[in-house]
């Protein structure tokens, strides 16, 4: 059975791949979305900024409406302890402005301080900031199996109405541990990102871990530390781990239908 959760694979998978070239391994693979990383990095720059830049901003965007493939988020943008405007678009103002361009939800953000108020204050203003272009932030990385972490970042991200990617740990989770804590974030869950070298490692033992994630919630592959993942027939790949995804999605009853049928 598909899974109906939106689905995506990160730039961070296929680095140093670029967004151009995901993009068009996506279709006929089960993957609906991208996530791209358009700032707070040095690798990115050259695909973004001045003149290589517009021509990739052109091309992409081409792209997406060709293979409607869809924008989840952009990031990132990095949160110290203020966030002055960036009407020039010079540094986290471009990660703004090119998520709009794309059509993304959502905004990825990194704390940089550890000061739960001030971190709230700064994300408030993120979050001011991107509301006109329509762009919702989410707070990155928060861990499901740190309990208090995940109250920390609710404690930031709520009063300004954003939300959080929460990282589900695919050989050590478990579903009654991943419902609750999605239960416990409730409108501040934002989306569910996945390692896929812990997918790939875990096989059949971690079917069903996101049984009861709830259908509105995208669910991102990313690679670790932007490392790359795939290398090989890239749509193979991509193709191979959206299986595995869709068995972590699916619930038991759902499977013992299945192979019911398969008789």
């Amino acid at each position: 059975m598909p899974a109906a959760n939106r689905l995506a694979v990160h730039q961070s998978l296929v680095h140093p791949r670029d967004a151009l070239e995901l993009t068009e391994a996506l279709p006929g693979t089960g993957w609906h979305s991208v996530g791209l990383h358009v700032g707070g990095a040095a690798e990115v720059e050259p695909w973004w900024h001045g003149g290589a830049g517009e021509r990739n901003l052109a091309r992409l965007v081409a792209l997406l409406l060709e293979t409607r493939v869809t924008v989840l988020d952009v990031g990132r943008v990095q949160l110290g302890a203020d966030l002055p405007r960036d009407d020039v678009h010079a540094a986290h103002g471009r990660v703004l402005d090119l998520g709009a361009r794309f059509g993304a939800r959502y905004v990825t953000a990194r704390l940089l301080t550890p000061d739960r108020a001030r971190g709230a204050d700064v994300f408030a203003r993120l979050a001011e900031q991107a509301r006109p272009y329509r762009l919702v932030p989410l707070l990155a990385p928060v861990p499901a199996d740190r309990p208090d972490l995940v109250e920390d970042a609710v404690a930031v991200v709520a009063p300004s109405g954003g939300g959080v990617v929460l990282d589900v740990p695919v050989g050590s989770g478990t579903p009654e541990g991943v419902e609750a804590v999605v239960d416990a974030l409730g409108d501040a869950l934002g989306y569910v990102r996945l390692s896929a070298r812990q997918v790939a490692a875990a096989g059949e033992a971690a079917a069903g871990l996101l049984a009861t994630l709830p259908p509105h919630v995208p669910v991102a592959l990313g690679g670790d530390d932007s490392a790359g993942s795939l290398d090989g027939d890239l749509r193979a790949r991509l193709a191979e781990l959206h299986g595995r995804v869709d068995a972590l999605l699916e619930h038991p009853r759902a499977r013992a239908r299945r192979l019911a049928a398969r008789g």
